[in-house]
């Protein structure tokens, strides 16, 4: 798990986030954006990756890999052009477990517009990073906007307290 968080900390622009897929028995594993499926992973797996440089929805996978909560790490197969997942089979969760509000805004700013704010623990889908932003969606569709990374939670079984 060190080298997990590690790796994260070495890539600005790179997200620890886990899968979270509502859909079917695998999440597919892609060799391009959008393309041909070259691995799956069960929806019922609690695992953690490292991704980067979102495009139209999806994200390359950093190191070709996957860590399960146990420690267990499991390589991806059947690409040479690396690895990518959609942002609808993934997840993070926010850090509010003390009930802090928490603010979506417009813009990648702490001064930007507030377009959504809760007290709660929420799953958030992401869309983009920029430096310390990420632009997420709830996972109902609703709400749309900007969190310091900060808030954003990668581990799909324990808090990142």
């Amino acid at each position: 798990m060190f080298f997990f968080f590690a790796a994260l900390m070495a890539k600005a622009q790179s997200l620890g986030v886990f899968f979270y897929d509502l859909n079917g028995t695998y999440t597919n594993i892609r060799n391009a954006p959008n393309g041909k499926v070259v691995d799956k992973v069960p929806t019922s797996s609690d695992g953690m990756l490292l991704v980067e440089n979102p495009v139209n929805g999806w994200w390359c996978i950093i190191d070709n890999s996957y860590y399960e909560p146990d420690g267990r790490i499991y390589k991806f197969s059947g690409s040479r052009s690396g690895y990518y997942i959609h942002n609808s089979c993934i997840g993070v969760a926010t850090r509010n477990y003390g009930g802090e509000t928490l603010c979506l805004r417009a813009t990648p700013s702490a001064r930007a517009k507030v377009v959504y704010s809760f007290k709660e623990e929420n799953l958030l889908r992401p869309i983009d990073v920029k430096g310390d932003w990420v632009k997420v969606k709830t996972i109902d569709g609703k709400h749309t906007g900007w969190i310091e990374s900060e808030w954003l939670c990668g581990n799909s079984v324990s808090s990142c307290s």
